[in-house]
């Protein structure tokens, strides 16, 4: 039958009708997009994330329309974005087709109810979205940043220096890969790049150190670039990486060894100095958090801010790899500058109120950037970077 026989109002409501023969099919087809991304990637994401969410598929069209309409935006708003963040194009059709049914189910949900009563339904809904986006959306898309990042390829031609290309071991086996070059003074340095990134973004801080003469050693983490094993940004284990990393100088017979780490690289140096006196000297430069025990040092205003999500982020992470949670920084850093030079360098502002906590009376320097990006010390002050660091590896007499 031609359109043309339905009246005008008829017409308008073709593409709902439409949509409602289809609407039961949605939530569960999007949950077989989620459970088809995540097979082969492990029996912890298969049980924490794939069996929630096709449970949830299986009881949707039982829920009351306002419970069906909210679980149905809320995986959307999670599965579109951890498809974008991913670049899975399967997570990204399912948060299209959650967020469609979220629509289709949650339209028309007030209607018949008094204008007062609805009002209040949609002001309280908008409340809830807002406490739900803080406390459990962006922290979780957080986890999905640090857990699924794709890897970038690697330049070999981008260091800009001779360098030998060299891979070895993490101190749990785990194969690295990376660039060696070679020492003139005896003494060399390991060099861990920033937890979204790769060795590329520790390019200009190696051709700093290489000028001085000292051998500069710097590798992708483990599940970045083209090293194995999984990635976790918030560097949790990156400290067995740092080890392997030391091991490997010293079997070149390197024994005067230095670490420099750049934000998530900056904790893990600190954690793996800690406990291994091979290493002479240390710069973090970056150092912040990554535990909620860490982000206790912080004041209240960035306390209330940042520890919910340090809270439900270090669940996840625990939930979908099983990493055991590092020890509080603050520990570690007064471990380390008790032994040897220690010098912390911090840009923004909750940045350097992580430091100030962390150094206070110890003999740890701390060298504050208020007008600094993250990490961009060497970028925009190098004469004065370069001097700060150089004078502390020749404190440690390397």
């Amino acid at each position: 039958m031609s359109s043309l026989t339905y009246p005008a109002h008829a017409q308008a409501r073709l593409p709902w009708r439409r949509l409602s023969t289809v609407r039961p099919f949605l939530v569960p087809v999007a949950a077989l997009l989620v459970a088809a991304v995540l097979f082969g990637a492990g029996a912890r994401l298969l049980l924490v994330v794939a069996l929630p969410v096709l449970v949830t598929a299986a009881l949707a069209n039982r829920l009351p329309r306002s419970v069906d309409a909210s679980l149905a935006f809320l995986l959307g708003v999670l599965a579109l974005g951890a498809g974008l963040i991913s670049r899975t194009d399967l997570l990204v059709v399912a948060g299209v087709l959650y967020l469609v049914a979220g629509v289709a189910r949650g339209w028309g949900v007030n209607r018949g109810r008094r204008a007062r009563r609805a009002w209040t339904n949609r002001a309280l809904t908008a409340v809830g979205a807002v406490f739900v986006a803080f406390l459990f959306v962006y922290p979780t898309l957080l986890t999905v940043d640090f857990l699924a990042k794709p890897r970038d390829p690697i330049d070999q031609k981008a260091l800009g220096l001779p360098h030998e290309r060299v891979t070895f071991a993490a101190s749990d086996g785990v194969r690295l890969s990376g660039w060696y070059v070679r020492s003139h003074n005896g003494s060399a340095v390991v060099l861990v790049h920033g937890g979204g990134g790769d060795r590329q973004g520790a390019i200009r801080h190696a051709r700093m150190i290489a000028g001085a003469g000292y051998g500069v050693l710097l590798y992708d983490a483990r599940g970045r670039g083209e090293s194995a094993g999984h990635e976790n940004a918030a560097g949790w284990e990156w400290d067995r990486d740092v080890r392997g990393a030391v091991s490997y100088l010293t079997s070149r017979g390197i024994h005067r060894v230095g670490l420099l780490g750049l934000s998530t690289g900056a904790e893990a140096v600190v954690t793996e100095a800690a406990s291994d006196s091979r290493v002479k000297a240390v710069v973090a430069d970056g150092l912040q958090g990554r535990t909620a025990s860490d982000a206790t040092n912080l004041s209240f205003g960035n306390r209330i801010s940042i520890q919910p999500a340090f809270t439900l982020m270090g669940t996840e992470i625990r939930l979908a790899r099983g990493q055991t949670q590092p020890k509080p920084l603050l520990t570690l850093v007064r471990e380390v500058a008790g032994t040897r030079p220690l010098l912390v360098i911090g840009t923004v502002s909750f940045e350097r109120e992580f430091d100030r906590a962390y150094t206070r009376g110890t003999a740890a320097q701390l060298w504050e950037l208020p007008d600094t990006a993250h990490t961009k010390g060497l970028e925009d002050h190098p004469s004065q970077y370069r001097k700060r660091v150089l004078s502390l590896f020749r404190m440690a007499h390397l």
